[in-house]
C-alpha cells in the first residue's frame, strides 16, 4: 500500500499538508472579497504530490513556475509509506533528475531519478516479475489522473493535448490480468509499423527503378537474369578459345591505340579547318584612294597614294612571312592526318584479324563493348534483385511478427478469461454505485481482447451515456471500484487522487459524496484524495449530505490564502 503522509517544502513556500487513511478533501472556498475558487492552488497541491512521486519534470506544471521566483535550491518534499517502509523524497526543482531518497529516516545512496523509481517499483510490486507488472510511474497514471485529461476516458489518463496513446498495462494489472502478452503484442505492433514503412520505401525504389509494380518487376528480373546468362555464356565460349587470354589482351590494346589515334586525327582535322579560314590578302586599292582625294584637292590624292604604297609594301613582307609559316603548318597537318589514316588502316586490319579469331558464329564483334554490356546488365540485375529480396525479406518478417502478435493476443485472451471473476467484481461495484446515484442498474462493464491496434477494449456503459458530465461519472465509478474492490487487494497501491472530477449537477455531486461516505469503512487502510470547490454546494446542500466535511478537510485555499505563497506568471511551454 502507498499512503501519503505529508507534503511540504524546503524552504517553506506553503503550509504543510497532512494526509490520513480514508477520505481526504482539499477545498477551494470563496471569501467576502472574492467569489472565485479557481486558481487558488488545489490542482497545484496535487501536482506537487505527483512531482514528488517523480513525475517527468517537463510534463509537470512545476516546470512552468519561473525559477527566478523560487528560492535557491527549492525542494518539494513528500513523506509517504509503501508497506512497512517510511519513505521521504526531497526533489530539488533546480536538480530535478537527482532527488534525495530517505528510507526509514536514512539517506539511501542513489545516483539518479531512475534508480529511485526502480526502488519504489520493487517496494510496490514486490516479487512480481517486471514483465508482469507496470512501472511505478505507469501504475500512478490512473491513480493520479491529469486534470487536463478532462476525465473523458477511463483508460486515457493524461493531457488530451499531448495525444499520448492509451496504455492498458496498469489497468490490466489492477484487474489481475497478466499484462506481459499485451506489452509483447504492443511491441510487435510497433515493429509491424516499422516493417510496413520499410516495405513502402522499397516498393517506391522498385517503381522508380523499373516504372512497374512488384509483380511486373519480378518478370523484369527474370528477363534481366536471362540476358546476364546469355552474355556470360558468350564470354565463357570465348574463354574456351585457345590462346584466348593473349588474343584478348592484344585486341584490348589495339582498341585503345585505335581510339587514341582517331582522337588525334579529329584534333588535326579541326586545326586544318581553322587554317583554311585564312583566304588571300586584303589590301586597300591605292588608285581608288588617290582618285577620291584628287576630287577634293589637286595633288593630295597622289601624296596619300605614295604613303599607302610604302605601308602596303611593308605589310606584304610581314604577310608573306606569316603565310609561309601557316602554309608550312598546313602542310605538316595534312601530312600527319595522312600518316594517321594510313596507321589506322593498318590497325583496323590487324584488329579484324585478331577479332576473327574470337568471332564464332557472330557471337562477339567487340570484346570491350560486350563486357561493358554484361557489366551493366549485372548491375541492373543486382540492384533490382536486391530490392526484391529486401521486399520479400520484409514481407517474411511481417508474417512472422504477425503470427507472433496473434499468439500473444490469444494468450492475453486466455488471461482475460481466467480473470473473469475480477472483472465481474468490478462490474458489480459499478452497478452498486450506479443504482445509488441514478436509481437503476442500467450499466455494464467488460474487458474484451481485440485483434486491432489497441488490442484491448474496456467497455463501460452507464445511464444517459455520452455527455461531458457522464464521462466524468464513468471515470469516478471505475476508479473508485478499483480502489475499494476486494479483488484488487495486493495489486492496487491503495491510493486514488481525483482533481476537480465532479463537474456534475448538484444532485449527482451530493449522491457521489454520500456514496463515498457510505464506503468509508472500505477506505480504512486506503486513501481517496479529492479536490473540490465548496461553492458547488449551498449551505442547504451541506446540510443534506451525510458527509461530515470538517472531519475530512486537509487544506482549504482561497484567493487571499493560496496554496503557494508567491506571485508568479506561468511560463508557456509547447506540448
Amino acid at each position: 500500500m502507498l499512503t501519503i503522509k505529508r507534503l511540504y517544502s524546503e524552504p517553506s513556500l506553503f503550509e504543510p499538508v497532512e494526509f490520513y487513511n480514508g477520505f481526504n478533501l482539499i477545498l477551494g472556498e470563496t471569501t467576502d472579497k472574492s467569489v472565485k475558487t479557481n486558481g487558488v492552488g488545489k490542482s497545484l497541491c496535487v501536482e506537487f504530490i505527483n512531482y514528488a512521486l517523480l513525475k517527468d519534470h517537463n510534463q509537470s506544471r512545476v516546470a512552468k513556475i519561473p525559477k527566478n521566483d523560487l528560492p535557491e535550491n527549492f525542494e518539494i518534499c513528500l513523506d509517504f509509506e509503501i508497506g512497512q517502509r517510511q519513505i521521504t523524497i526531497r526533489r530539488n526543482v533546480f536538480k530535478e533528475d537527482f532527488p534525495q531518497l530517505f528510507v526509514d529516516g536514512k539517506l539511501k545512496p542513489v545516483a539518479s531519478k531512475s534508480q529511485v523509481l526502480e526502488y519504489l517499483a520493487s517496494l510496490t510490486f514486490g516479487s512480481t516479475r517486471s514483465s508482469e507488472s507496470p512501472s511505478f510511474r505507469s501504475i500512478l497514471g490512473p491513480l493520479i489522473r491529469d486534470e487536463k485529461s478532462e476525465f473523458k476516458s477511463i483508460i486515457k489518463c493524461f493531457d488530451t493535448d499531448k495525444r499520448i496513446p492509451p496504455d492498458y498495462e496498469p489497468h490490466l494489472y489492477l484487474l489481475g490480468i497478466n499484462p506481459a502478452p499485451y506489452n509483447q503484442a504492443n511491441r510487435l505492433n510497433r515493429d509491424l509499423e516499422k516493417i510496413k514503412a520499410a516495405k513502402s520505401k522499397v516498393k517506391e525504389n522498385i517503381e522508380a527503378l523499373t516504372g512497374k509494380n512488384i509483380s511486373e518487376a519480378k518478370a523484369d528480373l527474370n528477363d534481366l537474369k536471362n540476358q546476364v546468362d546469355k552474355t556470360q555464356s558468350d564470354i565463357d565460349k570465348l574463354e574456351n578459345v585457345e590462346g584466348y587470354d593473349i588474343v584478348k589482351s592484344e585486341i584490348l590494346a589495339l582498341e585503345e591505340d585505335i581510339d587514341e589515334k582517331r582522337a588525334r586525327q579529329e584534333v588535326l582535322k579541326s586545326e586544318l579547318s581553322k587554317i583554311n579560314l585564312f583566304k588571300g590578302d586584303n589590301y586597300i586599292d591605292e588608285e581608288e584612294v588617290a582618285d577620291l582625294y584628287n576630287q577634293f584637292r589637286d595633288g593630295l590624292g597622289d601624296l596619300i597614294k605614295k604613303e599607302l604604297s610604302e605601308v602596303s609594301a611593308f605589310k606584304k613582307k610581314i604577310d608573306d612571312f606569316q603565310r609561309s609559316l601557316i602554309n608550312e603548318r598546313k602542310d605538316g597537318v595534312i601530312a600527319e592526318i595522312g600518316s594517321l589514316a594510313a596507321e589506322l588502316k593498318v590497325l583496323d586490319n590487324r584488329y579484324k584479324e585478331k577479332a576473327s579469331l574470337l568471332d564464332q558464329e557472330g557471337i562477339l564483334k567487340s570484346l570491350k563493348k560486350t563486357i561493358a554490356i554484361h557489366q551493366k546488365k549485372i548491375e541492373e540485375y543486382s540492384s533490382l534483385n536486391s530490392f526484391l529480396d529486401s521486399y520479400s525479406s520484409h514481407e517474411q518478417e511481417r508474417k512472422h511478427k504477425d503470427i507472433e502478435r496473434k499468439n500473444q493476443i490469444h494468450l492475453l485472451d486466455s488471461y482475460v478469461i481466467e480473470s473473469k471473476g475480477s472483472v465481474e467484481e468490478i462490474e458489480s461495484l459499478i452497478l452498486e454505485m450506479h443504482e445509488y446515484v441514478y436509481g437503476n442498474q442500467q450499466c455494464s462493464f467488460g474487458v474484451e481482447v481485440k485483434d486491432n491496434k489497441e488490442i484491448v477494449k474496456f467497455d463501460l456503459r452507464i445511464h444517459d451515456d455520452g455527455s461531458h458530465s457522464i464521462d466524468r461519472e464513468k471515470v469516478f465509478f471505475y476508479d473508485y471500484a478499483l480502489l475499494t474492490s476486494p479483488s484488487t487487494e495486493g495489486r492496487h497501491p491503495g491510493l486514488l487522487i481525483h482533481d476537480n472530477i465532479f463537474e456534475v449537477d448538484r444532485d449527482t455531486l451530493i449522491k457521489n459524496l454520500d456514496y463515498v461516505n457510505s464506503t468509508l469503512g472500505d477506505l480504512s487502510n486506503k486513501q481517496y484524495i479529492l479536490t473540490l470547490n465548496k461553492d458547488m454546494l449551498s449551505e442547504q446542500d451541506l446540510e443534506l449530505t451525510e458527509l461530515d466535511f470538517d472531519q475530512h478537510v486537509r487544506a482549504t485555499y482561497t484567493k487571499e490564502k493560496r496554496f503557494l505563497r508567491i506571485d508568479y506568471q506561468e511560463l508557456f511551454r509547447s506540448s
